[in-house]
């Protein structure tokens, strides 16, 4: 019997879900070898965002269950790693999690920046002090929890390597988004550590993605056809969508709506001068991933539908049917605080302008319109040549037609639509995973849908834009006011 062609295997770690997919050498998805499990972030109020890591992990032992039993004769080349980050998770001297494992939406550290602010230089790390990363969390999780006592701190991914291989290792492109790794030494950052009160021994031991594991003897017997099969370090999930839509040459742009959302770039050479609000993480020790994130996506959008009750099949073309900004609305959509630009966990959504004849619908076009704007201020701030191409992936964008058309509008650029069922991130991920096996990039986009952008929509948004700043701007001076004791 002839034996089926090799696959590289790919897990993706998302903060809505969880997918296991299967890819040949030329980073074709192969149907009928992928798994989902439906684990999402656990909310609460007070600023909770947490991973629930025992349903994590039997979710994604699920399904690796289940790819390895539809694999049948196929050869496994590796298993790739992606995931949502940062993410923390607090270890006792026994290698056993303990407490709450932090994801990065959680705020409850915000109390703990400004003392990070004063103690870790951005540059060095390629981000400000902010409560999504390390420094503010570690020093959050502790005080909060004094009758715990940590040994050593990782992420999601570098734990469910620990777990299934016993080493302890985590890729320089996950490092870079805890907010703690030196950008130019490719080494924890002593500020940092000195911030988080942590010593280098406490944080994985730092490699590059193509570093490969191999399972424990518990685990090759759970999945006896991955038994010596190499499993690669977890990689950032906006770094490996940015590789998976093909947004990794000059002039390509990957704009990313999933979730959370963010417009990004690859950088090759010696760390990248980082424009104001933005950040640099690495994607591998040669290339640099330069752009911005937003809290809000298709997150947001949930909340929107389920909150203003819209739905059914009409409300796609109401909203199209909506003359961009002209509902009278400025929508500030920052429910869970703001990241780029402005790196600020206290802020909060703002609807302005309206009025008894205010529609649902609009509410949801002006919340989009924002998320769209956002995303172009951020985009904006990159160095975008004039025939710049934005590659677009993310389940939350490619499921909206408005969407797909506001961004366009917003961004005055050409978006390209990926539109492979996988996904981008769990695409870059065995990309990266077959690169370090000697099987060369694609370059060319997988984008198949051009999306063009309307000039005079573009010059609606672009005022918009600067209508959000004014009204964000006058809300942070009344927030101060606020503050101040009696």
């Amino acid at each position: 019997m002839r034996t089926p062609p090799p696959v590289m295997l790919s897990l993706d770690l998302g903060s809505s879900g969880l997918k296991g997919s299967a890819f040949d050498t030329l980073g074709r998805s192969l149907a009928g070898l992928e798994a989902h499990s439906p684990v999402e972030l656990r909310y609460a109020p007070g600023g909770v965002a947490e991973v629930d890591l025992p349903a994590l992990i039997r979710g994604i032992e699920d399904i690796l269950d289940r790819l390895h039993q539809r694999l049948g004769q196929r050869p496994v080349l590796g298993v790739a790693l992606t995931s949502f980050v940062s993410s923390l998770v607090v270890l006792d001297a026994a290698d056993r999690p303990i407490g709450p494992v932090l994801s990065y939406a959680d705020t409850r550290s915000a109390g703990e920046v400004a003392a990070v602010a004063r103690m870790v230089d951005p540059e060095q790390v390629g981000c400000p002090a902010f409560s999504a990363y390390w420094p503010a969390q570690i020093r959050w999780w502790r005080a909060a929890h004094p009758d715990l006592h940590a040994a050593r701190y990782g992420s999601v991914p570098d734990y469910l390597l620990l777990r299934w291989t016993g080493a302890w290792l985590t890729s320089y492109s996950l490092a870079s988004w805890t907010g703690m790794l030196n950008r130019f030494s490719l080494t924890w950052d002593a500020g940092a550590l000195a911030a988080a009160e942590v010593t280098a021994d406490q944080l994985p031991e730092l490699a590059d993605y193509d570093t490969s594991l191999t399972l424990r003897p518990e685990f090759q017997a759970r999945w006896p056809k991955l038994a010596g099969v190499p499993f690669y370090l977890g990689i950032a999930d906006g770094a490996t969508a940015t590789v998976g839509s093909g947004a990794i040459l000059p002039g390509r742009f990957a704009l990313t709506v999933g979730s959370t959302s963010a417009v990004r770039m690859a950088v090759t050479g010696p760390p990248p001068a980082i424009p104001p609000g933005l950040w640099s993480y690495r994607i591998t020790r040669a290339m640099h991933l330069l752009g911005g994130a937003l809290t809000e996506g298709g997150n947001l959008y949930g909340w929107l539908t389920s909150t203003l009750q819209l739905g059914g099949k009409g409300l796609e073309e109401e909203l199209l049917g909506i003359v961009p900004d002209s509902h009278g609305l400025t929508f500030i959509p920052s429910l869970g605080g703001t990241r780029s630009p402005d790196y600020d966990p206290h802020a909060r959504g703002t609807v302005h302008g309206l009025s008894y004849a205010t529609t649902p619908a609009q509410i949801a076009r002006a919340g989009m319109e924002g998320v769209a704007c956002r995303l172009a201020d951020l985009a904006w701030r990159l160095p975008l040549p004039e025939d710049a191409v934005f590659i677009a992936s993310g389940k939350a964008l490619l499921a909206s037609r408005p969407w797909q058309q506001m961004l366009a509008d917003a961004l005055g650029r050409p978006l390209l639509l990926e539109d492979r069922p996988t996904g981008a991130s769990a695409r870059g991920a065995a990309l990266l995973a077959l690169e370090a096996q000697g099987h060369p990039l694609p370059t060319e986009p997988t984008a198949q849908r051009l999306v063009e952008p309307v000039p005079d929509h573009h010059e609606l948004y672009r005022a918009a834009t600067r209508r959000m700043q004014a009204l964000g701007a006058a809300l942070s001076g009344l927030r101060e006011a606020w503050e101040v004791p009696a």
